[in-house]
Protein backbone atom coordinates (compact mmCIF):
# COMPACT_ATOMS: atom_id res chain seq x y z
CA UNK A 1 0.00 0.00 0.00
CA UNK A 2 2.63 2.07 0.81
CA UNK A 3 4.19 1.83 -2.79
CA UNK A 4 0.99 2.35 -4.40
CA UNK A 5 0.57 5.78 -2.38
CA UNK A 6 4.16 6.64 -3.34
CA UNK A 7 3.63 5.78 -6.76
CA UNK A 8 0.53 7.68 -6.98
CA UNK A 9 1.71 10.73 -5.47
CA UNK A 10 4.78 10.69 -7.88
CA UNK A 11 1.95 10.52 -10.73
CA UNK A 12 0.19 13.68 -9.68
CA UNK A 13 4.03 15.06 -8.94
CA UNK A 14 4.57 14.45 -12.38
CA UNK A 15 1.02 15.60 -13.83
CA UNK A 16 1.30 18.90 -12.06
CA UNK A 17 5.13 19.65 -13.74
CA UNK A 18 3.67 19.37 -17.12
CA UNK A 19 2.88 22.54 -18.99
CA UNK A 20 -0.24 24.29 -17.66
CA UNK A 21 -3.22 25.76 -20.07
CA UNK A 22 -3.08 28.89 -21.54
CA UNK A 23 -4.13 30.81 -18.30
CA UNK A 24 -1.14 31.01 -17.06
CA UNK A 25 2.23 32.72 -17.61
CA UNK A 26 5.52 31.28 -16.23
CA UNK A 27 7.20 34.80 -17.54
CA UNK A 28 4.99 37.20 -15.80
CA UNK A 29 5.50 40.72 -17.13
CA UNK A 30 4.24 43.68 -15.30
CA UNK A 31 1.38 45.72 -15.86
CA UNK A 32 2.88 48.80 -17.83
CA UNK A 33 4.25 46.64 -20.36
CA UNK A 34 0.29 46.26 -21.05
CA UNK A 35 -0.29 50.21 -20.93
CA UNK A 36 2.63 50.14 -23.43
CA UNK A 37 1.45 47.70 -25.68
CA UNK A 38 -1.93 49.46 -25.54
CA UNK A 39 -0.30 52.60 -26.20
CA UNK A 40 1.71 51.32 -29.61
CA UNK A 41 -1.78 50.06 -30.96
CA UNK A 42 -3.54 52.90 -30.28
CA UNK A 43 -0.68 55.54 -31.54
CA UNK A 44 -0.80 53.28 -34.86
CA UNK A 45 -4.49 53.59 -35.04
CA UNK A 46 -4.86 57.13 -34.50
CA UNK A 47 -2.30 57.36 -37.65
CA UNK A 48 -4.44 55.85 -39.65
CA UNK A 49 -7.51 57.47 -38.60
CA UNK A 50 -5.35 61.05 -39.45
CA UNK A 51 -4.31 59.58 -43.13
CA UNK A 52 -7.74 57.85 -43.62
CA UNK A 53 -9.27 61.28 -42.85
CA UNK A 54 -7.15 63.36 -45.32
CA UNK A 55 -7.55 60.91 -47.88
CA UNK A 56 -11.01 60.78 -47.85
CA UNK A 57 -11.81 64.46 -47.15
CA UNK A 58 -9.14 66.23 -48.40
CA UNK A 59 -8.12 64.24 -51.60
CA UNK A 60 -11.56 65.62 -53.58
CA UNK A 61 -12.71 65.47 -57.26
CA UNK A 62 -11.37 69.08 -58.26
CA UNK A 63 -7.97 67.95 -56.58
CA UNK A 64 -7.78 64.67 -58.80
CA UNK A 65 -9.11 66.58 -61.61
CA UNK A 66 -6.19 69.08 -61.58
CA UNK A 67 -3.29 66.17 -61.07
CA UNK A 68 -4.94 64.56 -64.35
CA UNK A 69 -4.98 67.58 -66.18
CA UNK A 70 -1.51 68.84 -65.07
CA UNK A 71 -0.43 64.97 -65.98
CA UNK A 72 0.63 64.00 -62.80
CA UNK A 73 -1.71 61.18 -62.51
CA UNK A 74 -2.02 58.78 -65.92
CA UNK A 75 -3.72 55.06 -66.48
CA UNK A 76 -3.67 52.90 -69.16
CA UNK A 77 -6.02 49.69 -69.15
CA UNK A 78 -4.67 47.19 -71.34
CA UNK A 79 -2.44 49.25 -73.39
CA UNK A 80 -5.52 51.87 -73.78
CA UNK A 81 -5.37 55.72 -73.11
CA UNK A 82 -8.08 56.46 -70.79
CA UNK A 83 -9.88 59.84 -71.10
CA UNK A 84 -9.42 61.98 -68.35
CA UNK A 85 -13.22 62.02 -67.31
CA UNK A 86 -12.50 58.07 -67.26
CA UNK A 87 -9.32 58.31 -64.95
CA UNK A 88 -11.10 60.83 -62.88
CA UNK A 89 -13.96 58.12 -62.14
CA UNK A 90 -11.03 55.45 -61.32
CA UNK A 91 -9.05 57.50 -59.31
CA UNK A 92 -12.06 58.41 -56.99
CA UNK A 93 -13.44 54.72 -56.14
CA UNK A 94 -9.76 54.17 -55.52
CA UNK A 95 -9.12 56.95 -53.20
CA UNK A 96 -12.27 56.89 -51.74
CA UNK A 97 -12.46 53.32 -50.60
CA UNK A 98 -8.48 53.00 -49.56
CA UNK A 99 -9.68 56.55 -47.31
CA UNK A 100 -12.53 54.11 -46.07
CA UNK A 101 -10.03 51.48 -45.51
CA UNK A 102 -7.88 53.52 -43.51
CA UNK A 103 -10.35 54.82 -41.05
CA UNK A 104 -11.88 51.79 -40.53
CA UNK A 105 -8.79 50.05 -39.74
CA UNK A 106 -7.16 53.18 -37.55
CA UNK A 107 -10.79 53.22 -35.55
CA UNK A 108 -10.41 49.59 -35.18
CA UNK A 109 -6.62 49.69 -34.01
CA UNK A 110 -8.21 52.53 -31.32
CA UNK A 111 -10.48 50.11 -30.37
CA UNK A 112 -9.11 46.73 -29.69
CA UNK A 113 -6.29 48.92 -27.92
CA UNK A 114 -9.31 50.32 -25.23
CA UNK A 115 -10.09 46.67 -24.69
CA UNK A 116 -6.84 45.58 -24.17
CA UNK A 117 -5.81 47.60 -21.83
CA UNK A 118 -8.96 47.22 -20.11
CA UNK A 119 -9.28 43.70 -20.07
CA UNK A 120 -5.64 43.05 -18.79
CA UNK A 121 -5.91 46.00 -16.20
CA UNK A 122 -9.40 44.13 -14.77
CA UNK A 123 -6.81 40.85 -14.97
CA UNK A 124 -4.15 42.53 -12.97
CA UNK A 125 -6.03 43.42 -10.10
CA UNK A 126 -8.15 39.63 -10.14
CA UNK A 127 -4.77 38.10 -9.56
CA UNK A 128 -2.58 37.61 -6.35
CA UNK A 129 0.34 38.95 -5.86
CA UNK A 130 2.21 35.75 -7.27
CA UNK A 131 -0.38 35.00 -9.67
CA UNK A 132 0.99 35.43 -13.20
CA UNK A 133 -2.09 37.01 -15.54
CA UNK A 134 -0.57 36.27 -19.16
CA UNK A 135 -2.55 34.30 -21.42
CA UNK A 136 -2.22 32.33 -24.96
CA UNK A 137 -3.52 35.73 -26.70
CA UNK A 138 -1.50 38.07 -24.83
CA UNK A 139 1.74 36.81 -25.88
CA UNK A 140 0.27 36.76 -29.25
CA UNK A 141 -0.35 40.19 -28.91
CA UNK A 142 2.41 41.75 -27.53
CA UNK A 143 4.70 39.56 -30.30
CA UNK A 144 2.15 41.53 -32.88
CA UNK A 145 3.27 45.04 -31.69
CA UNK A 146 7.04 43.80 -31.69
CA UNK A 147 7.06 42.49 -35.28
CA UNK A 148 5.28 46.29 -36.03
CA UNK A 149 7.16 48.32 -33.98
CA UNK A 150 10.53 46.39 -35.54
CA UNK A 151 8.83 46.43 -39.31
CA UNK A 152 11.97 48.45 -40.60
CA UNK A 153 13.72 45.32 -40.15
CA UNK A 154 13.97 42.60 -42.55
CA UNK A 155 11.74 39.65 -41.81
CA UNK A 156 10.50 41.68 -38.46
CA UNK A 157 7.66 38.68 -37.61
CA UNK A 158 10.63 36.26 -36.85
CA UNK A 159 11.64 38.57 -33.84
CA UNK A 160 7.94 39.04 -32.76
CA UNK A 161 7.31 35.40 -33.38
CA UNK A 162 10.74 35.03 -31.35
CA UNK A 163 9.29 36.59 -28.38
CA UNK A 164 6.10 35.25 -27.80
CA UNK A 165 7.59 31.57 -28.11
CA UNK A 166 10.14 32.83 -25.51
CA UNK A 167 7.10 33.85 -23.47
CA UNK A 168 4.78 31.13 -23.76
CA UNK A 169 6.80 27.81 -23.77
CA UNK A 170 6.98 27.45 -20.20
CA UNK A 171 2.80 28.18 -19.96
CA UNK A 172 1.55 26.19 -22.74
CA UNK A 173 4.51 24.31 -24.77
CA UNK A 174 2.96 26.15 -28.03
CA UNK A 175 5.52 28.26 -28.94
CA UNK A 176 5.21 27.56 -32.76
CA UNK A 177 1.75 28.32 -32.67
CA UNK A 178 2.11 31.27 -30.68
CA UNK A 179 4.53 32.93 -33.23
CA UNK A 180 2.11 32.39 -36.02
CA UNK A 181 -0.54 33.78 -34.19
CA UNK A 182 1.62 36.80 -33.83
CA UNK A 183 3.23 37.10 -36.70
CA UNK A 184 -0.45 36.89 -38.92
CA UNK A 185 -1.99 39.52 -36.10
CA UNK A 186 1.19 41.79 -37.38
CA UNK A 187 -0.51 41.78 -40.73
CA UNK A 188 -3.99 42.34 -40.39
CA UNK A 189 -4.40 46.18 -40.59
CA UNK A 190 -2.50 45.56 -43.61
CA UNK A 191 -4.36 42.47 -45.53
CA UNK A 192 -7.35 44.97 -44.16
CA UNK A 193 -6.70 48.02 -46.02
CA UNK A 194 -5.35 46.45 -48.92
CA UNK A 195 -9.03 44.58 -48.86
CA UNK A 196 -10.52 47.95 -49.19
CA UNK A 197 -8.18 48.93 -51.96
CA UNK A 198 -8.90 45.76 -53.95
CA UNK A 199 -12.51 47.10 -53.76
CA UNK A 200 -11.36 50.34 -55.38
CA UNK A 201 -9.81 48.89 -57.97
CA UNK A 202 -12.54 46.34 -58.53
CA UNK A 203 -15.45 49.72 -58.16
CA UNK A 204 -13.25 51.63 -60.39
CA UNK A 205 -12.97 48.98 -63.24
CA UNK A 206 -16.54 48.71 -63.22
CA UNK A 207 -17.17 52.51 -63.44
CA UNK A 208 -15.05 52.19 -66.95
CA UNK A 209 -16.69 49.16 -68.08
CA UNK A 210 -13.43 46.78 -67.71
CA UNK A 211 -15.26 44.70 -65.10
CA UNK A 212 -14.46 41.57 -66.55
CA UNK A 213 -10.23 43.25 -65.97
CA UNK A 214 -11.61 44.13 -62.33
CA UNK A 215 -12.04 40.30 -61.33
CA UNK A 216 -8.50 39.68 -62.66
CA UNK A 217 -7.32 42.60 -60.44
CA UNK A 218 -9.21 41.10 -57.59
CA UNK A 219 -7.92 37.34 -57.90
CA UNK A 220 -4.78 38.71 -57.99
CA UNK A 221 -4.71 41.02 -55.41
CA UNK A 222 -6.42 38.21 -53.26
CA UNK A 223 -3.27 36.08 -54.07
CA UNK A 224 -1.22 38.89 -52.62
CA UNK A 225 -3.24 38.73 -49.38
CA UNK A 226 -2.35 34.94 -48.83
CA UNK A 227 0.94 35.68 -49.34
CA UNK A 228 1.24 38.36 -47.20
CA UNK A 229 -0.66 36.15 -44.72
CA UNK A 230 1.48 33.17 -45.31
CA UNK A 231 4.38 35.58 -44.57
CA UNK A 232 4.11 36.81 -41.58
CA UNK A 233 2.53 33.68 -40.05
CA UNK A 234 5.56 31.60 -41.44
CA UNK A 235 8.04 33.63 -40.42
CA UNK A 236 6.38 34.27 -36.97
CA UNK A 237 6.27 30.65 -36.29
CA UNK A 238 9.72 29.98 -37.35
CA UNK A 239 10.74 32.95 -34.40
CA UNK A 240 8.32 30.68 -32.19
CA UNK A 241 10.12 27.81 -32.22
CA UNK A 242 13.19 29.93 -31.87
CA UNK A 243 12.14 31.57 -29.01
CA UNK A 244 10.79 28.33 -27.32
CA UNK A 245 13.98 26.32 -27.83
CA UNK A 246 15.66 29.82 -26.16
CA UNK A 247 13.37 29.25 -23.17
CA UNK A 248 13.91 25.70 -22.79
CA UNK A 249 17.94 25.66 -22.77
CA UNK A 250 17.43 28.61 -19.45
Amino acid sequence: METTDTASGGEQDSATSEPRDDLTFARPLPEYVDWLVGVAIALGGMALVVGGTAVAFVVDRDLLAEDIEAGEITIVVLQRDLTEAEMLDFSLEVVNWTGIGLLVTGIGLVLFAIGYVVFRHRAHQKAGDEDSVGTYRSSAVLGAVTTSVLSFVPFSPVLGGGLAGYLEQPASGRPVSVGALSGFLAMVPALVILGFVTVGLYSGFATIQEAGLGFVVVAGMFFGLLVLSAYGAGLGALGGFAGGRLAETE
